[in-house]
């Protein structure tokens, strides 16, 4: 089980708990972890995925992009255990739960 957390951002705090794929984005219809104060997340703006033992970020072609390290992600990076990431203005990171 995993918990993806809001580091900054408008929803600073927020968790959500995950053991299957997940969906980031601005709109509760079509993700998981919605954050719909940040204007500049886009609707369905990035995915997590578990592939064994490793997590994937896939950046779903949001309008102002996913970053990793500094870096825009182009298409999938793999993510280690709590290192951030930024989706729109919201920086976030995965721990083990």
């Amino acid at each position: 089980m995993y918990l993806l957390e809001v580091l900054s951002g408008p929803l600073d705090g927020k968790t959500w708990t995950f053991e299957r794929d997940i969906t980031i984005g601005r709109d509760d219809e079509v993700a998981d972890a919605c954050i719909a104060l940040d204007r500049y997340v886009s609707r369905r703006h990035a995915r997590l995925a578990i592939d064994g033992e490793h997590l994937v970020l896939t950046d779903l072609e949001s309008r102002n992009g996913t970053k990793l390290g500094g870096r825009l992600v182009q298409g999938t990076a793999e993510l280690e255990l709590g290192v951030p990431f930024t989706v729109g203005r919201t920086v976030l990171r995965v721990t083990q739960a």
